[in-house]
């Protein structure tokens, strides 16, 4: 596909692979005000206690049943996601012996009445915790089921606003990652900005979240532009952007494929100085190809790589295929409640300890849970070098310095 600007000159774009979004808000990840204490309203008590034989795929021998809530059967991708979790916690219950707990899979079928169903389920059965589900839809119907019966829930779904009290969201959080890209690059001077955006609920939430960050930093947003997926409205939207630019220091570009090398070849043949400016983004870059000379000297938030590269050669190895983030999530979700159970305290899942301010060191990264169900990730800052990426802010230390702020 091609497409053509005033100049003639054609550039190729193809239409991206938008990242899953549930009606995604933008919402302030920035710490809690009164520390990250649980809701007292929220009775915690002992492990539950195994009642009978479960229904579903059981992974493990362990005292301690827990519920693993999946889109199985579910159409679509749904299917293709709930293996990857699958495999991943199959990977997690080797890893900590069969013994570190009863895992058993439910099939929700990837629907807010199955997800209520297998929770009644979970509970009958006497699974002392919920992991998952994935669909935002699923774990706001399964919280109605889990919060009368003193379950707490730690769920896969992007959407923030499916996190509660006493509902932990593992994903990543879109909003998050641009507040991490953009306080890093105001942090190095870049105070003056123009966004370029895909029309719809992604470009909406990291449009929000832009602003609300700019403002607590004190840089100004010069522009946003709007575009959907095709090359006329790509073209149309960095012509409308040019003003903007021109009086920007940073050109704020977050979706991934092949957005923003198409967006800088636009911009170029348009007449701006690419040189002169500085091209941030999100991990969404990671599908881009960075070896472009576009791209060099970009800078993007993304998960800290450092434990993810690992699992991905043991993933590989016993299944055959590359793993997605997903199953790092999966695996560290199961992996958070071996480790948990190990200590043998029969408090080992309340929200006191999976509050922890010290949060927990996973495959994908470190992170902890708030009291507001939010997740708070230590992303690591890269810059995009001779077609490499180079963290130039780890994650550890960002990480560290909120938590001592806190």
């Amino acid at each position: 596909m091609k497409f053509n600007v005033r100049t003639h000159v054609q550039y190729p774009f193809v239409a991206l692979a938008m990242l899953a979004l549930s009606a995604c808000q933008a919402v302030d990840y920035g710490l809690p005000k009164g520390g990250n204490s649980a809701n007292p309203t929220f009775v915690e008590k002992t492990l539950a206690v195994k009642t009978g034989p479960a229904a579903g795929q059981v992974m493990g021998t362990g005292q301690t049943r827990v519920a693993l809530l999946l889109p199985v059967s579910a159409p679509g991708n749904g299917a293709a996601i709930a293996e990857q979790y699958r495999n991943a916690a199959e990977l997690a219950i080797a890893t900590h012996g069969e013994q570190s707990m009863e895992l058993v899979i439910k099939d929700t079928g990837g629907t807010a009445q199955g997800a209520i169903a297998r929770t009644e389920e979970a509970i009958r059965e006497g699974s002392a915790i919920i992991l998952g589900p994935v669909f935002s839809g699923s774990v706001t119907s399964a919280v109605s089921v889990a919060r009368p019966n003193n379950r707490i829930m730690i769920a896969f779904s992007s959407d923030s606003s499916a996190a509660s009290d006493g509902v932990f969201l593992m994903s990543f959080l879109p909003g998050q990652i641009v507040e991490r890209t953009v306080s890093y690059a105001t942090g190095i001077g870049l105070q003056t900005y123009t966004a370029i955006l895909p029309n719809g609920a992604y470009g909406s939430l990291v449009e929000g979240q832009l602003r609300k960050t700019l403002a607590e930093k004190g840089a100004i947003l010069n522009g946003v532009t709007r575009y959907d997926y095709n090359n006329d409205s790509v073209v149309a939207a960095v012509q409308e952007a040019l003003p903007a630019v021109e009086q920007s220091d940073a050109i704020f570009i977050p979706d991934g494929g092949t957005a923003p090398i198409a967006i800088a070849r636009v911009l170029q043949s348009e007449g701006v100085k690419l040189r002169d400016k500085r091209l941030i983004g999100t991990g969404q870059w990671r599908s881009s190809n960075l070896s472009s000379p576009f791209l060099q000297g970009a800078i993007f938030a993304d998960m800290d790589q450092t434990g993810f590269e690992p699992f991905k050669i043991r993933y590989k190895e016993k299944f055959g295929t590359e793993p997605s983030v997903n199953a790092g999530l999966g695996y560290d979700a199961v992996t958070l409640v071996a480790e948990q159970l190990a200590t043998g305290s029969p408090t080992a899942l309340s929200r006191h300890n999976l509050e922890k301010p010290s949060g927990f060191h996973g495959t994908t990264g470190l992170f902890r849970f708030m009291a507001d169900g939010g997740t708070q990730r230590g992303l690591s800052v890269y810059q995009v070098q001779e077609g490499q990426v180079i963290v130039v802010d780890p994650a550890k230390l960002y990480f560290d310095t909120f938590t001592a702020n806190r």
